[in-house]
Formats: C-alpha cells, sequence, structure tokens
C-alpha cells in the first residue's frame, strides 16, 4: 500500500524481477539500460550478470517541462534527455514505475524512440501502481537479490493514480508483446513486456 505518513523503506517480492532473470539465465552477454537514478546496489547487481549497463535517469527529467508553443518542435527530446550511447541495443530495459508518472501517449514517444535502442526479445520491466493514489514523487528501486526490491519512498505526499490498464498500456508500447504480469500484495502489478 501507499505510505501515509512517515514513509520508511519497505523490502517486496518481485515475481517480475525474479522472472527476467530467469529468463536471461543462460544468456551469454546483455546489456542492461536504467532509466532510474544511478545506484551503487543496482549497478552492482547487474555488472554481475550483464555485458554492458547504461544509467539513463529520466527521473531527473521528470516532472517533463511544458511543451513548446512550436506545434513542429519535437517534445519531449528523448534524445537530449536519455543521452543514449548510439549503436547501441539494449537487452533489458527498467522502466521501474516511471509509467505511472507519464501520460499513455508520451509513454508511446518513448517507446518509439526507445525502440531503436532495443535488440529483438528485449524485455521491458515496468511496475504499474493500482491504487487511487500513488506517491506524488517516483519512488526508489534497489535491488536486493534476484527475487528482492526495497521500495524507497521520498515522501508522503500522494497524487491521483492513472491506473493505468493492461490493455492501454499495450497500445502504448509499439514493438512490444506482453509476456508477463504479476499482481502483488502490495497493490503493485509488475509487467515484463518484449520486444518483438
Amino acid at each position: 500500500m501507499v505510505p501515509r505518513s512517515h514513509p520508511e523503506p519497505v523490502v517486496h517480492n518481485s515475481l517480475g524481477l525474479s522472472t527476467l532473470c530467469q529468463r536471461l539465465a543462460g544468456t551469454e552477454t546483455y546489456r542492461v539500460l536504467d532509466l532510474g537514478p544511478a545506484l551503487g546496489a543496482n549497478v552492482e547487481f547487474w555488472s554481475r550478470l550483464c555485458e554492458f549497463i547504461h544509467i539513463a535517469d529520466l527521473y531527473s527529467c521528470l516532472p517533463l517541462p511544458p511543451p513548446p508553443e512550436d506545434a513542429s518542435a519535437s517534445w519531449p527530446d528523448w534524445k537530449h534527455m536519455l543521452h543514449l550511447p548510439p549503436g547501441r541495443h539494449f537487452n533489458v530495459v527498467l522502466a521501474w514505475d516511471m509509467l505511472n508518472y507519464l501520460e499513455l501517449p508520451i509513454i508511446k514517444g518513448l517507446t518509439n524512440y526507445l525502440l531503436d535502442f532495443c535488440a529483438p526479445g528485449a524485455i521491458l520491466f515496468s511496475l504499474i501502481f493500482d491504487f487511487r493514489e500513488m506517491p506524488a514523487d517516483i519512488t526508489v528501486y534497489r535491488i536486493i537479490d534476484e527475487s528482492r526490491i526495497r521500495y524507497e519512498y521520498k515522501g508522503s505526499k500522494t497524487r491521483a493514480c492513472p491506473r493505468h490498464q493492461t490493455r492501454a498500456l499495450s497500445a502504448a508500447l509499439p514493438g512490444f508483446q506482453l509476456a508477463n504480469s504479476f499482481r502483488l500484495r502490495n497493490g503493485v502489478i509488475e509487467y515484463l513486456f518484449v520486444r518483438e
């Protein structure tokens, strides 16, 4: 549940992360794109398992600035926000709870941009809140091990939750197909989408 006051970090089992790691088992080399902030525990976890990890830290770009008055301008400018390495193709994209804080058309634009950086079969991992309210600020997720994640809330303030439904979310992720979804006891739905 969403904390109401003085939130403390909470460790939750993650069926999504566990399934993701199982899917990657036996893969010789893979590359990870983390849209969250640089966290030592997460970098250490993935660096033991993968060939390359890139931290894009989209968290630091939110909330998005208002769109420009010039309708022809590219907005949001994902290229300059994410600074992804040209020619690099990722096998894993960690979106964490980011999609809760973006409108569906913006998610679609972000996905279209990311497609050029995703290898066939790439897996996108996301956590979607299914509450009436959600934390006002994006939660930080620290990996404990292959099946547990610590949720670190930035504060006790909440805001209305968009509660993106599976069908609408799938439509906002062109080029990806839903592979797995897990409804956790804490009300979060973990999704794994696979690049077609």
